[in-house]
């Protein structure tokens, strides 16, 4: 339960910076977005991952999560 809450905490910044990104159309925003929808993606693999592996899905979807946002800002340009 507490991974759904997690994830859904992650739609929601993510949300938020779609709408920020909408409204103002800069750069920062964009970045944002692409790191939060890397950082969703990669607690919904990580969280598959770790109920797969030995029933860790939160432990999991955290270090997912935290992984994609680090790969996913080093990939961007700035």
């Amino acid at each position: 339960m507490l991974t759904v809450v997690f994830l859904w905490a992650i739609a929601v910044a993510w949300l938020v910076s779609n709408g920020l990104y909408a409204e103002k159309r800069s750069f920062l925003h964009r970045r944002q977005r692409t790191v939060w929808s890397a950082a969703f993606i990669g607690g919904c693999a990580g969280s598959l991952a770790g109920l797969l592996a030995s029933r860790l899905s939160l432990p999991g979807a955290i270090v997912a999560s935290v992984a994609a946002c680090l790969i996913a800002r080093a990939l961007l340009p700035r």
